[in-house]
């Protein structure tokens, strides 16, 4: 059986992701993304660290109701997963410390003979997400030269791209506002979820390996 136009550019943009190095990728109906209210509310109970502060971060982008009318004018979504690998042992960790580091966007400046391997592996997870967050522009941007302009993509977690976010009440503008994108579960939606529904399930928590998903919308 022939593919259709639309088949063919979805099939077009999964090797494209692939070839760009994305873990996995995976295109699915959109009405299969899961929004639910308890995801955002896990933005303020207990509250995030980038609540308020980072500007892709609640309440600087859309609401979970404002996102879910959106998410009716498109028809496809496409999964788009990283991957970095565990080595060290998460369950002796300090639970704390382990949240300070990951409160701090961008990799540390610490270097290699004085960290654990478990803040190695964070490092890694951090640049896995930044990774992901550039693979999900590129994907953006391929599907809108495929004829799809209104191409809408959204990343796992916070934003990366900077060390520290201008943040809302600096009065300064965003240093890559092309580049940025929101939180999927900023928004609302429910990341594990949307990846069981897409085929690509992973493991919560994670105990070899750390996935990071992000989606991008076709109309």
């Amino acid at each position: 059986m022939k593919k259709s136009g639309m088949e063919k550019k979805i099939s077009e943009l999964e090797k494209f992701a692939l070839g760009k190095g994305a873990f996995q990728v995976k295109a699915f109906a959109a009405q299969l993304v899961a929004v639910d209210e308890r995801v955002r509310a896990k933005c303020q109970i207990p509250l995030c660290p980038h609540y308020g502060r980072v500007l892709t971060c609640p309440p600087n982008v859309l609401t979970m109701e404002e996102f879910s009318k959106t998410l009716t004018r498109y028809s496809t979504a496409l999964l788009v997963q990283t991957k970095s690998p565990i080595n060290g042992e998460v369950d002796d960790c300090d639970k704390e410390k382990v949240l300070q580091y990951v409160a701090v966007p961008g990799k540390s400046k610490k270097k290699g003979g004085d960290k654990t391997q478990l803040f190695q592996d964070l490092d890694n997870m951090k640049l896995s997400a930044i990774r992901l967050h550039k693979l999900v522009n590129e994907v953006e941007s391929m599907a809108m030269s495929l004829g799809y302009p209104y191409a809408l993509g959204l990343i796992g977690g916070e934003c990366m791209l900077c060390s520290k976010c201008v943040e809302i009440n600096s009065g300064k503008a965003c240093r890559r506002p092309y580049q940025a994108r929101p939180s999927m579960e900023g928004v609302g939606i429910d990341v594990l979820k949307t990846s069981i529904n897409a085929g690509l399930p992973f493991e919560t928590p994670p105990k070899k390996e750390i996935i990071w998903s992000g989606l991008v919308l076709v109309n």
